[in-house]
């Protein structure tokens, strides 16, 4: 039954939600907030089995939750759906979900591209287990943040020019305060180097524990440094500016961030490090240490 839960399941859920919330500023759908919630948790409900089942494969198979970028990916648009419906209860007749959504449902497509791309080499090991752990959740948690930043950075975009030029259809709108999508906004980009710096740093060690060795040089390694050093330089212009950069310049860090990820998940799928069979023949699929580390 688990396994007829598939990735078209909530991916429909999802966009049904994006249908609701993009209609809103231009006409009116009795009880859209209760269809907006309802089909929000069907989705989430159907994400979470669809995991569910995918980590009980894992467990069977490999002994390993996370146990593929496939995994990994679809792990951060779950968290992403369910902060979007705790926001979306929190603030009803707001647009909160046109700007997650979209994000979601990018982050599962993505998601797609690493469906046959093999599982991470996984080394035995205790410290080995702890470190992976500490490495796959930061990065997570980072991967979450940028999302929600950017998801709040182009809400304060929109919003900002909205109060300015009263745009049309858009004025019927309604979105949280500029205020509160800026905190929202700078907690993200102060908060995301610390933890994509924790997993990088405990990628080291864990790369480290399983072959005293760690390929500086890899071309997913890279990409994964660039990216922790820009949000890095965003954070540290963001904090030293004490909000001083405005809304704006801070609303476009945090898509800058985002983008920066996506880039990096895309060089990962047309890398050795994002399809298994490419680089060394007869190694598995790599790890997030080993793209982070």
């Amino acid at each position: 039954m688990l396994s007829g839960v598939t990735v078209s399941c909530f991916m429909l859920s999802y966009l049904v939600v994006l249908a609701l919330e993009a209609t809103r500023p231009f006409c009116k759908v009795p009880f859209r907030n209760w269809l907006s919630a309802g089909m929000l948790t069907a989705g989430i409900i159907a994400h979470g089995t669809f995991l569910y089942y995918q980590f009980a494969q894992s467990l069977n198979g490999s002994g390993h939750l996370f146990a593929d970028w496939f995994q990994w990916v679809q792990v951060g648009s779950f968290v992403l759906a369910i902060v979007c419906l705790v926001l979306l209860l929190r603030n009803p007749n707001t647009g909160v979900s046109l700007f997650l959504v979209p994000i979601i449902l990018l982050l599962s497509v993505l998601g797609l591209l690493f469906r046959e791309a093999g599982s991470f080499s996984i080394a035995p090991g205790q410290q080995v287990a702890l470190w992976r752990w500490v490495h796959t959740l930061s990065l997570l948690i980072g991967t979450v943040l940028i999302g929600l930043g950017a998801a709040f950075g182009g809400m304060y975009l929109v919003q900002a020019d909205r109060l300015k030029r009263k745009v049309g259809g858009l004025r019927k709108l309604k979105l949280p305060p500029l205020e509160f999508q800026q905190s929202v906004n700078r907690l993200c980009l102060l908060a995301t180097p610390v933890f994509l710096g924790v997993g990088m740093v405990s990628g080291i060690l864990l790369k480290l524990s399983e072959s005293d060795s760690v390929p500086w040089f890899d071309g997913g390694i890279a990409a994964t440094a660039i990216l922790f050093l820009w949000s890095l330089l965003a954070a540290g212009w963001e904090f030293l500016s004490s909000g001083s950069l405005g809304g704006r310049r801070s609303a476009r860090l945090a898509i800058a961030n985002f983008l920066f990820m996506m880039m990096v998940l895309l060089a990962l799928v047309l890398s050795s490090h994002g399809l298994a069979g490419q680089g060394e023949e007869s190694s598995p699929m790599q790890s997030p240490a080993e793209v982070s580390s």
